[in-house]
Formats: structure tokens, C-alpha cells, sequence
């Protein structure tokens, strides 16, 4: 297990979205991309809630409770990736184009995988989130141009919401 990297993972992850939006499913990657920032702020704003629950500092009904060593980092973790495959599978777009060229599901499924690890990147500790940025290659460079991995997921909406063709 020592050479499953960050970077592995994070390669690995954009090869198998390619994979099902190229293959399968080439509508559903607009989903999936809007479906992660749908994910983060839900995850974000039940993350330190649902946490509490997990470590016995908050009860469900006033009598359920799960005692568990969930950190509130791990928690926002599993319940954005828990909500990604959820909203994704039944998030329906609707609009003129049923269809997405090939050049759009590309790059739809970058901006996804980015914006995904960004948001894993933002969820953890500071020790935690230094020592991934000092082993990968990949984490750095998002991390740092954070604000532009943010934004070019929505300026490739617009573009391919306004020029996008039913195939290029």
C-alpha cells in the first residue's frame, strides 16, 4: 500500500469518471459537476452536526446517540462523497441538448475531479492537509490556485452553456 498516493487516487478517480461519462452515461456529467458543489455545502453545514452525533455530544429524539472516533473532518469527508453519488444519479438537467461533445464531458470530468479534491483538501486539518500537500504533486497545485479551480468550473459551464455544439 505505500505507492497508493494521493496522486494515484486522484488519477485514478478522473480515469474512471471518464470512463462512465464516455461510455455511459455522457449526459450525467454536468450532474456530477454540479452535484459536487451541491455536496460541499451540505456537507459543510450538516458535517459538524452529524459529527456530534458520532462522538455522543448531541442525541437524535433526545435518546439516540452513536458512540464512534468519527473526526468532524472524516465525517464531512464520507458525506460529501455520500451526497456527489446520490445527487449526481438523480440530478436531471433538462435542456435543448441532450447530448455533450466529447471536448465537454473532458472537460467537465477535470473540473469535477479538482473541484472534488479541493473540497476533501479543504475538509482536512491543517497538520493533516500540509502533510498531503508535501507528498503530492497534484494537491499543490490545486491548492494553491484554489480561487481559480473554484471559478473555471463555472466559466466552462458558461462557455459550453453558450457556444457548446451537439458535437465538435
Amino acid at each position: 500500500m505505500k505507492n497508493l498516493t494521493w496522486d494515484v487516487v486522484t488519477l485514478a478517480a478522473l480515469a474512471l469518471l471518464l470512463a462512465y461519462s464516455l461510455l455511459i452515461r455522457r449526459h450525467k456529467s454536468l450532474a456530477t459537476l454540479v452535484s459536487v458543489y451541491i455536496a460541499y455545502f451540505i456537507a459543510s453545514s450538516w458535517g459538524e452536526r452529524i459529527s456530534q452525533l458520532f462522538s455522543g455530544q448531541r442525541l437524535l429524539f433526545n435518546q439516540v446517540w452513536i458512540k464512534s472516533n468519527a473526526t468532524p473532518y472524516a465525517v464531512q469527508g464520507v458525506l460529501l462523497v455520500i451526497f456527489i453519488f446520490l445527487i449526481s444519479t438523480f440530478l436531471k438537467l433538462g435542456g435543448k441538448r441532450a447530448r455533450y461533445s466529447t471536448i465537454e464531458v473532458i472537460a467537465y470530468a477535470i473540473c469535477t475531479v479538482a473541484v472534488s479534491l479541493l473540497f476533501i483538501l479543504l475538509f482536512l486539518p491543517d497538520p493533516v492537509r500540509e502533510h498531503v500537500l508535501s507528498i503530492s504533486r497534484i494537491a499543490p497545485f490545486i491548492y494553491q490556485y484554489r480561487d481559480w479551480v473554484l471559478m473555471l468550473p463555472v466559466a466552462v459551464m458558461l462557455y459550453f452553456g453558450i457556444y457548446g455544439d451537439e458535437e465538435l
